[in-house]
């Protein structure tokens, strides 16, 4: 895969993460986070709790991780991409690196919270990071 294929991917990735972090952070509001308890009752799979309204740590929870999802989201678009392009080998690493704690840290706390299934989604959200970063020494600049 190209430099070029590579960044458009991470940048359509920071997209769809920006987007989700939206729809998580609306929990605190009753009114309209039927999306944040989508998102929430299918990380704890099967969906079966939909209806369920968010008690007050989830929603104050939700806030904070939407939060930081957005952040994350902005640096890989806005840090992340221009060091693909630019094949900044430090930043990839870092990003690799950064990403891999955080799916551990996530996953082995889920599965011991007893919501093993968000490993699942954790998994693809690894993925979609790790495409345009793995062997990234190896790529052509162009298309």
């Amino acid at each position: 895969m190209s430099l070029n294929t590579r960044s458009k991917f991470m940048m359509i990735v920071a997209v769809v993460f920006f987007i989700y972090s939206v729809l998580w952070a609306l929990a605190p509001y009753p009114s309209i986070n039927l999306p944040a308890r989508c998102i929430l009752d299918l990380s704890d799979w099967p969906l079966d709790n939909l209806e369920s309204p968010l008690d007050r740590n989830t929603q104050w929870l939700s806030s904070i991780a939407a939060g930081i999802l957005a952040a994350v989201s902005i640096f890989l678009g806005g840090i992340v991409v221009p060091a693909i392009k630019e094949r900044n080998i430090s930043i990839i690493r870092t990003t690799i690196i950064a990403m891999v704690t955080w799916y551990l840290i996530d996953s082995i706390g889920s599965v011991a919270s007893g919501v093993a299934s968000n490993v699942f989604f954790n998994s693809i959200y690894l993925v979609l990071i790790l495409i345009p970063l793995l062997g990234i020494e190896n790529s052509s600049g162009s298309d």
